[in-house]
């Protein structure tokens, strides 16, 4: 291996290790790190995925689920398909998916989705927003 291809390599690794860094420190910076679904996940179509968070404080854990991976004024992405309080234990919040029967529901419809957990905590210096938003997740139904 020459100089610069090492070089190269070298770069290339811290610069991946960086990018890690820098996304795990964002997403505790709210104390919100995403267990499952994982981004890019697949869940199949008729299924109950459960929703799993790591929560590192206090507070209520709601979870969204929509079509679009837009932000309200407070951060959190819209309630359309689903909007839920996850159920915590310890340093864990959860929540299996509902499921109904009939064809427009989001998990009986194929597609594109994203889910964010946010955690409800108004202590501290900053009580205007109490809304501490986790990472917006994208997943497939299918």
């Amino acid at each position: 291996m020459t100089f610069r291809n090492h070089s190269r390599l070298v770069t290339a690794v811290l610069v991946a290790g960086f990018a890690l860094l820098t996304a795990a420190v964002a997403h505790a910076a709210n104390g919100i790190t995403v267990v499952s679904p994982k981004a890019g996940s697949k869940v199949k179509t008729g299924s109950r995925p459960t929703f799993k968070v790591k929560v590192d404080g206090d507070g209520t854990v709601f979870v969204h689920v929509c079509k679009s991976k837009k932000k309200d004024a407070d951060g959190v992405i819209c309630s359309k398909e689903l909007i839920r309080q996850a159920k915590r234990k310890g340093g864990t919040a959860s929540l299996k998916a509902p499921i109904y029967n009939y064809p427009a529901y989001w998990l009986n419809s194929p597609g594109t989705y994203y889910w964010q957990a946010y955690r409800i905590n108004c202590e501290g210096d900053d009580l205007d927003d109490c809304k501490q938003e986790g990472p917006v997740v994208k997943f497939k139904v299918g």
